[in-house]
């Protein structure tokens, strides 16, 4: 294997410059935005660093070879010129990728058998699937001994890429969060919310809205600089060249960095049953000692004295497989000028970061406007496949 790898960090469209600083924050050096990710030039440990660090990230692809491919017998002899052998056992089962664009081969079900006849001449079992593209992959491909290695091969104006999987399961998989509540934030975008904020990780955190505790655990995490892959297991621990003994004493490392964490970290929620889950994912994800969870409404809302961060994904009413043009309901406009009422009479001087997904306007949407805030920073990205914004505001005094 190569002293530097080509490698494809994959994040949800919209929160590509807030990856690209977390991956400089861990000494790569030049990351470069692009749409659905960031392009970095890394040594192996820095991989490794990568996975088990990056919060706001989906997944990290290691670019094993580029070539021009016109016919499929040049796209075979490509795929012989590859040394397998650094990627993947004898044996492994590969879950083969394949996207076509604007290219003499075209027809991906008949690429994926080209490639699987160059695969299967090694002892490689191979299934095509569907490609992953952007940050809401959806097969959730396990990592450790016996799981498939992904290979992606894409083909673009005849050149063809091929891309091997370092993460194996989305890195969104922590590994903790296995009770949930109703529509629940992937903990990546709850580290995306919080990087946005700009939490200073010292000041108090407070989630209204906390459901089944990810942004709070999230920033519990972060503040105790507790890595996010700490407790699950990535692909590449299953490649040839894994030095087993260098992934143990990084993840000594990383455990060796962790500190007590000061801030005040408050979790609500008028649900109960939502309040539970949330103890119950703090605990497996060793910060429920950090985090203060309350079952109480945002009518109830008591802040600390000290002003901090308002940080929440907020219930606004548009779902996958509602219709355009949904308007929200009263219960709910209700709700968010309850919330911009407490804001106004108990959170002057805090900074407040949101959610927000706004129905059609004309349909009487505008959630965030019945707040009174003004938002001084957007950020454009998706949640399930849901367009929505991340809202930054500060609460006048």
């Amino acid at each position: 294997m190569s002293e530097r790898l080509d490698v494809f960090v994959i994040c949800t469209p919209g929160l590509e410059a807030l990856v690209a600083a977390e991956i400089e924050k861990l000494g790569v050096r030049n990351p470069r935005p692009r749409h659905g990710g960031v392009d970095a030039a890394v040594t192996v440990p820095q991989l490794w660093s990568l996975n088990l660090r990056l919060r706001a990230a989906t997944r990290v692809l290691v670019r094993v070879a580029r070539f021009p491919a016109d016919a499929f017998a040049t796209l075979q002899a490509g795929l012989r010129r590859i040394d397998w052998e650094e990627w993947l056992r004898p044996g492994t089962a590969v879950d083969l990728k394949v996207a076509a664009s604007n290219s003499a081969l075209f027809h991906t079900g008949a690429i994926a058998e080209r490639a699987a006849e160059v695969l299967g001449q090694q002892g490689h079992d191979v299934v095509a699937s569907a490609p992953m593209d952007g940050g809401d992959a959806a097969a959730l491909i396990g990592a450790g001994p016996g799981a498939p290695q992904v290979v992606h091969l894409r083909i673009t104006r005849d050149v063809v890429l091929v891309s091997i999987d370092s993460s194996g399961s989305p890195l969104y998989r922590r590994g903790w969060r296995l009770a949930t509540a109703k529509a629940p934030l992937r903990e990546t975008l709850a580290a995306a919310l919080i990087a946005h904020s700009e939490w200073d990780r010292k000041a108090p955190l407070v989630d209204p809205f906390c459901g089944s505790g990810t942004i709070v655990i999230e920033a519990a995490l972060a503040a105790r600089r507790m890595a996010a892959g700490q407790a699950r297991a990535f692909a590449f621990e299953t490649w040839p060249s894994f030095d087993a003994a260098g992934w143990e004493r990084m993840k000594a490392g990383a455990a060796a960095d962790v500190v007590a964490g000061k801030a005040p970290i408050i979790g609500a929620d008028r649900d109960e049953g939502a309040i539970a889950a949330a103890r119950s994912n703090a605990e497996r994800a060793g910060v429920a000692d950090a985090i203060e969870f309350r079952h109480a409404s945002v009518s109830d809302l008591a802040l600390p004295a000290r002003a901090g961060w308002i940080v929440t994904n907020p219930p606004y009413g548009v779902r996958v497989g509602d219709a355009p043009g949904t308007s929200p309901s009263t219960d709910l406009r209700d709700l968010y000028d309850r919330f911009g009422a407490v804001l106004r009479e108990r959170a002057a001087g805090w900074r407040v970061e949101l959610v927000g997904a706004e129905a059609d306007p004309a349909a009487g949407g505008a959630l965030t406007g019945r707040l009174g805030l003004t938002f001084d920073d957007r950020l454009a990205t998706t949640n399930g496949g849901i367009p929505v914004e991340f809202l930054r505001a500060h609460v006048g005094v």
